[in-house]
């Protein structure tokens, strides 16, 4: 999409766009939507990476986790891999995640590096968890926001090897080295 301005969506555009199809945000609700953001979820299904050492050049060994709607606990110094609860992706714009204050207040963290969304790309986010004090966690939980921004300028479609991903995904660097 070729536009004059950059800017991000606000509650009320981001509402229109999912009705006319330009974001997909499936299942959606509504209610999620804030003054200019959408709340995700949590799913239900984490990895922690088992890897003593992550070392780039190898794949990374881990386990599944199924959150309990009773509460998970998550521990500092693990590394977690969980995704949305809902598909996410536009043609039109390019979505930013980010976390919730209320999250972040209870120092979790939900994503690390990687919170853009790019333009073409559609699927369930893989969120990079991490926790300072022993958390309990549960299912479900609004988690986090996702803000989409407009695209000024020629789009290239994202066509990566996480495209259409529905489990959380661990890094496939390995294959690049």
């Amino acid at each position: 999409m070729i536009k004059d301005k950059w800017g991000v969506l606000t509650g009320k555009e981001i509402m229109k766009e999912v009705i006319n199809g330009k974001i997909l945000i499936a299942p959606f609700d509504k209610n999620n939507i804030s003054c200019d953001s959408y709340n995700y979820r949590l799913a239900n299904k984490l990895i922690r990476i088992k890897s003593s050492i992550l070392d780039l050049k190898w794949k990374d060994t881990y386990e599944e986790i199924i959150l309990q709607n009773k509460g998970t606990i998550l521990y500092p110094n693990e590394c977690y891999l969980g995704k949305t609860l809902e598909k996410i992706g536009s043609n039109e714009y390019v979505g930013l995640i980010t976390g919730r204050s209320s999250i972040g207040r209870k120092f979790i963290t939900n994503h690390m590096t990687s919170n853009i969304i790019e333009q073409g790309f559609f699927g369930n986010i893989t969120l990079e968890i991490t926790v300072q004090k022993p958390t309990i966690i549960y299912p479900d939980l609004l988690f986090g926001q996702i803000m989409w921004l407009t695209v000024v300028g020629e789009a290239k479609y994202y066509e990566g090897e996480y495209q259409n991903q529905d489990e959380p995904t661990i890094s496939n660097i390995y294959k690049e080295i």
